[in-house]
């Protein structure tokens, strides 16, 4: 037989695991996680094609609100070599704009290549038709400022690193 201090030890014993097993018992369902916001900050990679100018590139990229800085690069295309221009990579600044998983950036170029391909205004307007925290793709196109032997245009596929 149970003594006076066992049985109520099983008693405790016996409700603590009642509470143990009622308790936090809620039977509504958890709100769903809103999924985290795609964005342009990082560094995106891949490759960029076209006539004329086709390889792969390289974007270091910070957004702020709808706004967009940064910068990019690729192998100067051989192509343009061959027409004089120097064997150093195509780089400048990146500025734009972004709305929802879409945006307007210029991939610009330092004044280095300005002799080579039409003035300090020559550009490349890429449209990024889609991105989200992995991927970037988009078309672009040389802007009016360039000269005609670097007029181009082309797609891109960029994948966040």
């Amino acid at each position: 037989m149970f003594t006076s201090s066992s049985a109520r030890a099983a008693l405790v014993f016996c409700f603590a695991l009642a509470a143990a097993a009622c308790g936090g018992d809620d039977s509504s369902p958890a709100a769903p996680t809103a999924p985290m916001a795609a964005t342009l900050t990082g560094t995106w990679t891949g490759p960029v094609d076209g006539m004329l100018v086709d390889g792969d590139a390289r974007a270091e990229l910070t957004q702020t609100g709808t706004d967009v800085t940064g910068d990019w690069s690729m192998p100067m295309p051989a192509v343009l070599i061959a027409a004089g221009a120097p064997d150093i990579p195509l780089t400048g600044p990146v500025t734009g704009t972004v709305s929802g998983t879409t945006a307007s950036l210029t991939f610009g170029f330092l004044a280095v290549f300005a002799s080579q391909l039409g003035g300090t205004e020559c550009a490349i307007a890429v449209t990024v038709t889609s991105f989200s925290q992995t991927t970037m793709e988009g078309t672009w196109a040389t802007n009016d400022s360039c000269r005609e032997r670097v007029d181009d245009e082309g797609t891109l596929t960029l994948t966040r690193q």
